[in-house]
């Protein structure tokens, strides 16, 4: 599995991108919630899959911090695959971020491994600049890359899709920066909106006590790798998103098989700040 194939960019950086206090996002959206989630993944019996006879996996996420100190966001996910041929494949990735509130600048590290092995070890600084953004890559090599144009950080683009939906637009395009592979990915993005709804029947009982009540939104957002002309998304995630940047249900198709996660665990985080921003 690919390092595109991890789920780092919008979903799990609220997402990636993905996300205790009330933290209050920029222009005025309602706070997002400071929280730490799990999440059971399966593989999707309603896509035949041609390359896989099973899979399993879990995500665990974590956000804190706020608008003012900026978000801190812990993240592994873990994936078994069985390909049918008499062998089992494990991959895992842990990473670790942070992002100012106001998206000028981010830090990361990402770890990933295949079968126990270290398969890439990222690590890299992002400065917003006047054209774009600086990624001062510190791991694997030594390396600045200037990125150019309109570029939104995960946290930048969770907020964007929530005020979006909360404006009652049903389509955003994006490019937003991917922590990823070596470290300067980008993705164009295309973000579909569906109608606000309180009290997904699927919701989870270990999720109903925080959630019940709170408005959400389906919302997909396809990611492309920038460059490819063949318009085939490299993954489409689609989930119940909450207007407090929790993720409910949630679906990962990597055009050859399709995963659905579900929330195992929710909890709220302490609160930690009285910021305004």
């Amino acid at each position: 599995m690919t390092g595109r194939r991890w789920v780092t960019g919008f979903a799990l950086a609220t997402g990636a991108a993905l996300l205790t206090f009330p933290v209050f996002a920029q222009g005025g959206t309602p706070p997002l919630l400071a929280h730490r989630a799990s999440y059971a993944l399966g593989l999707d019996a309603s896509k035949p899959s041609v390359k896989l006879e099973s899979a399993r996996g879990r995500i665990d996420y974590e956000i804190s911090g706020d608008a003012c100190k900026g978000y801190n966001v812990k993240l592994h996910q873990a994936n078994e695959i069985d390909t049918g041929e008499g062998s089992t494949s494990s991959s895992d990735m842990l990473s670790t971020s942070w992002e100012d509130g106001a998206g000028k600048a981010y830090t990361f590290e990402t770890l990933n491994r295949s079968n126990g092995r270290v398969s890439s070890d990222v690590a890299a600084k992002v400065t917003r600049v006047p054209d774009g953004l600086s990624v001062d890559i510190a791991k694997p090599k030594r390396e600045l890359v200037e990125l150019k144009g309109e570029i939104l950080l995960p946290t930048q683009h969770v907020v964007k899709v929530l005020r979006a939906a909360a404006e009652g637009t049903s389509l955003l395009e994006a490019r937003v920066f991917d922590r990823s592979e070596d470290g300067d990915k980008v993705y164009n993005t295309l973000a579909v909106i569906g109608r606000a709804a309180k009290d997904a029947p699927t919701l989870s009982e270990a999720a109903k006590s925080i959630l019940a009540g709170i408005t959400y939104y389906p919302v997909t957002v396809s990611y492309f790798t920038e460059g490819d002309t063949s318009q085939t998304p490299a993954y489409v995630m689609s989930m119940t998103l909450y207007e407090n940047g929790v993720i409910g249900d949630m679906k990962i198709d990597y055009n050859d098989f399709i995963l659905r996660g579900r929330i195992d665990t929710l909890e709220k985080l302490p609160v930690s700040s009285d910021c305004k921003g």
